[in-house]
């Protein structure tokens, strides 16, 4: 895709010109891990035995690492003062990341040999990878629309694919008909929901480990009094994050999928219904799926254009957006000596097993 850099571009500055470098190699490598406290009747019953499914409140420590990649490229010294460089990435490396129990980082090092004494120097450098589902702010976000009906209720939405952060709200389109004979919709909630997930891998496949949800504080909206079943009601909900003016302590986390963690969101619909003495209906709880990204950084902060010829259409299902990275245990255990991708499990009795 044109709009999908896939180079890490750079330079590297000679300060003493008078030395000859015989040789300059750069190595970009990618490591992700994974350090937790996995309840037992979670885990498969190759790691837990007869704890698996059972209701133990007993743990069990998950720690592993793995390579994700090793780029190396070689570059000429003209006796110029920088040398530019650009190295090519694959599509499909997941973001960097740090979270309680996961990681994923990546590291430039460039080894410098040769001089008079052949002698060799070494810098590393941190590398932060950004994944963006959404090019700039004129890409045309396309809608889901979801219909059902129950009983004497039946409704249709309009949910949004993703959303930017820079957008500050959640905007969806919500119709409905009932029987206002029986029951009319009193209020809705609308709330966004963070999902994290850990995965690990085994002989046996791989295992996600329940879920971990986060709801931020949702938004009630009152239809007009006079509203027909024909008319367009636009449900909002904010977006919580952190600005130079406005410090929030718990800000959201844009879409994530890597080897060991997975970070998506979806939207909470609640719709309450007046009661009466004949009919006291329970809330309609409705759940849609929705990728929450922000914009690359060299992009301006303006409002989505909607149509026309500058803007850029987004196909959400294409594998450069949702790449499915799988724990490749024999891959890596090919590529590191050091076998870095083994799972190691420790349970409160102290006894540690491997798996890999």
């Amino acid at each position: 895709m044109s709009h999908v850099r896939t180079r890490l571009m750079g330079h590297v500055l000679f300060n003493d010109r008078k030395l000859k470098w015989n040789r300059i190699t750069l190595q970009l490598s990618g490591k992700a891990g994974l350090d937790i406290q996995a309840p037992v009747a979670a885990l498969p019953r190759e790691l837990a035995g007869d704890e698996a499914g059972s209701n133990s409140k007993n743990t069990m420590r998950l720690d592993s690492t793995m390579s994700l990649c090793k780029i190396e490229k070689e570059l000429i010294f003209t006796g110029e003062e920088i040398i530019e460089f650009g190295l090519h990435l694959p599509t499909t490396l997941p973001a960097s990341t740090r979270t309680k129990h996961a990681f994923v980082e990546y590291t430039l090092l460039a080894i410098f040999s040769g001089g008079s004494f052949f002698k060799k120097y070494r810098i590393q450098r941190s590398v932060t990878l950004c994944r963006h589902y959404l090019p700039s702010p004129s890409a045309m976000i396309p809608c889901i629309e979801y219909n059902n009906a129950k009983e004497w209720f039946e409704w249709s939405a309009e949910v949004p694919k993703a959303v930017a952060v820079e957008a500050g709200e959640v905007v969806i389109a919500l119709r409905w008909s009932v029987e206002k004979e029986l029951v009319e919709v009193d209020r809705i909630e609308l709330a966004l929901e963070e999902i994290e997930t850990y995965r690990f891998s085994t002989k046996s496949g791989v295992h996600n480990l329940p879920p971990m949800i986060s709801r931020f504080p949702p938004t009630a909206y009152h239809p007009p009094t006079y509203s027909g079943n024909s008319e367009t009601h636009f449900i909002r909900t904010p977006i919580p994050v952190t600005t130079p003016i406005h410090q929030i302590t718990r800000p959201v986390r844009t879409h994530m999928f890597n080897p060991f963690l997975d970070i998506s969101h979806r939207l909470r619909l609640i719709i309450y219904f007046t009661t009466s003495s004949s009919l006291q209906p329970e809330p309609l709880i409705l759940e849609y799926p929705i990728i929450v990204t922000d914009y690359p950084a060299d992009q301006p902060s303006v409002s989505p254009i909607v149509g026309g010829d500058e803007a850029v259409a987004v196909d959400f299902d294409l594998p450069e957006y949702t790449p499915a990275y799988t724990i490749d245990d024999e891959n890596n255990l090919n590529n590191n000596n050091d076998n870095d991708s083994t799972i190691t499990t420790t349970t409160n009795n102290t006894n540690t097993s491997s798996i890999r």
